[in-house]
C-alpha cells in the first residue's frame, strides 16, 4: 500500500481528531481514506446526496460499485503477476564527504555586501496579532541557517528570489548540515539538551525536509503560500512568491556562530552565539509581541515554582488564550520552553527520564519580565 505524507492545518488537525474521539472515525488514517473515497466518487458523477444515502462514512468495495441510477457494477479484478516481495529494507544515503560538507558550508559564509548585492527590506513593525509560532518549532539555530543562505545567495544579485526557485537546494543544504551534526552529536555523545542537530532535516530524507520548509519558512498549499516562522519573527517578508530578508533579517545572519563559522564543530556546545541569542531577545520583546506574551507567561509560571512538565501546562493554561486539545497545548508549552532555552533563559535538568525545569538567568528574566 503506497505511503503518503501531508500537511494539515493545525485547526484542520483538530476537527478530524475531535470526530475520532466521539468514535465517528476509527483513526484520522480511516477518516482520510474515507475521504478519498468520497471525493472519487463525487469525480466519477456521483451527487453528494447519493454519496451520503450510501453511507459516506463507509468505504465503497470498489469492486461492487453504483452507477449514478443506482445499479450495481461489477468491476473484473485485475490478474497481477506473481513478483518477489521487495526488501524492506530503507535506502540509506551514501556517507557525507568533505568535498560536499565544505561545498554546503561555503553556502553558508557570510559575504561582504557590495552595491550589487540585493537591498534588504523594512519588517512590518510587529507580527500580526494571533499569530503564535507553530508549537513544533523547537530550535532557532534554523532561521540563523536559513537567513545566511539567503545572505549569501543574495549578496551578488541585484533582487531576491522567488520561494519555490530556493527552497529545494536551501532545503538539501539544510539537510547536509543536519546529517553532519547528527555524526558529531553522535561522536562527542551528546545526550538530550545538548544535540546539536535538532531541529534540522536529514539529507535524503525528503519528509524532514518538507517539515523544515513548512515549520521554518513557509507551508505551499494548493491555496497559496503561507508564511511561518521565519516571517514571525519578522526575519523575511514573502510578496507575490519572493523571499527577502528584512534589515534585522540581514543583520542576524552577519553574526559569528558557533556552528556556521567554527573551527570545531566537535566541541562545539551551542548552535547559537551570545550575538544570536541577545538580538532574538530584543527582537521578541520589541518586535513579537504574541511570542513575547507567550514567553513570559512560561516565565512567571516558573518563577512560581511549576518547574514540571504537568505543573507548568497546568499554571499556563489559564494564561495562554487557547481552545487547543490537552495534546496539542503541551506542544506548543513544549516549543516555547525550548526556544527560551535557546535564548539562554531556561535550563533543562534530566533526572532519567524525568525533566524540571529552572531559570538560567534571572537578572535577564527579570528584565524580559518587565517589558510589556
Amino acid at each position: 500500500m503506497p505511503l503518503l505524507a501531508m500537511n494539515l492545518s493545525d485547526k484542520l488537525f483538530l476537527q478530524i481528531k475531535e470526530l475520532v474521539e466521539k468514535g465517528a472515525y476509527q483513526n484520522p488514517e480511516s477518516f482520510l481514506e474515507i475521504a478519498a473515497f468520497n471525493q472519487l466518487a463525487l469525480e466519477r458523477g456521483v451527487t453528494p446526496d447519493e454519496v451520503i444515502a450510501r453511507g459516506h462514512r463507509k468505504i465503497v468495495d470498489e469492486d461492487t460499485a453504483k452507477d449514478r441510477n443506482g445499479k450495481e457494477t461489477r468491476k473484473k479484478k485485475p490478474v497481477k503477476p506473481k513478483t518477489q516481495p521487495a526488501a524492506s529494507v530503507p535506502i540509506q544515503p551514501s556517507p557525507l564527504t568533505k568535498d560536499e560538507i565544505a561545498d554546503t558550508w561555503s553556502r553558508l559564509t557570510w559575504v561582504k555586501r557590495t552595491e550589487l548585492s540585493a537591498e534588504p527590506c523594512k519588517a512590518s513593525g510587529t507580527s500580526e496579532p494571533g499569530s503564535h509560532v507553530f508549537g513544533q518549532v523547537n530550535r532557532l539555530f534554523p532561521l540563523k541557517l536559513a537567513c545566511r543562505w539567503l545572505a549569501h545567495y543574495s549578496a551578488t544579485i541585484d533582487k531576491w528570489p522567488t520561494f519555490d526557485s530556493i527552497s529545494g537546494a536551501l532545503a538539501e543544504d539544510a539537510g547536509v548540515v543536519g546529517s553532519y551534526l547528527e555524526q558529531l552529536d553522535t561522536s562527542a555523545n551528546r545526550k538530550r539538551d545538548e544535540v546539536l542537530s535538532i531541529g534540522l532535516p536529514r539529507r535524503g530524507n525528503t519528509p524532514s525536509k518538507e517539515r523544515f520548509l513548512a515549520q521554518f519558512l513557509a507551508r505551499v498549499t494548493r491555496a497559496g503560500l503561507f508564511p511561518t516562522t521565519i516571517a514571525q519573527y519578522q526575519l523575511a517578508k514573502f510578496e507575490d512568491g519572493t523571499i527577502a530578508l528584512t534589515e534585522q533579517g540581514l543583520e542576524f545572519a552577519s553574526f559569528s556562530n558557533p556552528i556556521l563559522d567554527g573551527d570545531n564543530l566537535l566541541t562545539a556546545k551551542a548552535t547559537l552565539s551570545k550575538s544570536d541569542s541577545e538580538f532574538l531577545v530584543r527582537l521578541v520583546l520589541n518586535q513579537i509581541p504574541v511570542e513575547r506574551d507567550d514567553m513570559q507567561v512560561v516565565l512567571r509560571v516558573l518563577a512560581e515554582g511549576k518547574v514540571t512538565p504537568a505543573a507548568l501546562s497546568e499554571g499556563t493554561r489559564q494564561h495562554l488564550a487557547t481552545d487547543e486539545s490537552d495534546d496539542v497545548f503541551k506542544t506548543q508549552v513544549s516549543g516555547i520552553i525550548a526556544r527560551l532555552s535557546d535564548l539562554g533563559l531556561v535550563r533543562r535538568r534530566w533526572e532519567g527520564r524525568f525533566v524540571t525545569y529552572e531559570l538560567e538567568n534571572k537578572d535577564r528574566v527579570e528584565a524580559f519580565l518587565k517589558v510589556s
